[in-house]
């Protein structure tokens, strides 16, 4: 999906409003294309990164085959969910059945509907998905590949990595522990650019709400107690009168945007 034009996403919510030349998030999404159209019917969705299924499928194929060259791994396997005879398509079953996309509530990762074990459909797998509120980001990077797994296997995919207050990326007995990890984005670093940038707008926005409205008591009540003629006063009342009729009409101009992102 080409977003270079026509893009629709301004700024967050209750964010100040930009003009697209100045939006972070903004430039950062037209120079982006996908091509899964699993999220085209997504509301509030914002960009979409691919998976480079091909290779994330022949990666763990791979290393697959190597492991079950070890005789504990061949026996348990063929007693155990077909393993061996179907286990190429089971990877296929589970690498295409993933999606993720950046929306405005968070980054939504889906796992889709899949068969598993023997493809039967008394194996099938239910979708799942999980959105990372990007208020609730403490950490997002990216793990280039090296070295080899099994020795002999080249590492090849990329992991994004996301970690919440929740999950904090402590180490355990099975190693750290990350709220989401994805293996294999065609662009991760961009993904971890714009990931930032809408928690930086989400930021923002938090604060803009925080900032109370403007108070018109104060410059009336001055005006009485230094007792100023009526036409002063009603001059004091012009300007107010005024800066609320553009007030309005920014309020207005948001809602709009707001719609059409909606």
């Amino acid at each position: 999906m080409d977003n270079t034009e026509g893009f629709p996403y301004q700024t967050l919510p209750g964010s100040k409003v930009t003009s697209a030349k100045d939006d972070e998030v903004g430039n950062l999404v037209r120079a982006l294309k996908w091509e899964d159209k699993f999220f085209d019917q997504e509301d509030g969705l914002v960009a979409v990164f691919d998976f480079d299924y091909e290779q994330i499928a022949a990666f763990r194929k791979s290393v697959g085959c190597v492991t079950m060259l070890f005789p504990p791994m061949l026996i348990f396997g063929t007693l155990f969910a077909c393993y061996p005879c179907f286990y190429r398509q089971q990877v296929d079953w589970d690498v295409y059945s993933q999606h993720v996309a950046i929306t405005r509530d968070g980054i939504k990762y889906v796992k889709d509907r899949r068969k598993t074990g023997c493809g039967l459909s008394c194996t099938d797998r239910g979708k799942s998905s999980k959105t990372v509120p990007f208020d609730k980001l403490t950490d997002c990077d990216v793990t280039e590949p090296a070295g080899a797994t099994c020795c002999c296997i080249d590492n090849v995919l990329s992991v994004v990595t996301v970690d919440t207050a929740s999950s904090g990326g402590g180490g355990g007995e099975g190693g750290p522990r990350h709220e989401l990890s994805l293996a294999g984005l065609k662009e991760p670093q961009k993904f971890k650019r714009l990931v930032w940038a809408m928690k930086r707008a989400s930021s923002k926005g938090e604060n803009q709400a925080l900032v109370p409205p403007p108070s018109f008591a104060a410059p009336i009540q001055s005006a009485m107690d230094r007792g100023l003629s009526n036409e002063e006063t009603n001059s004091i009342l012009r300007d107010i009168r005024s800066e609320l009729i553009e007030m309005n009409a920014n309020m207005k101009s948001m809602k709009s945007l707001e719609s059409r992102v909606v």
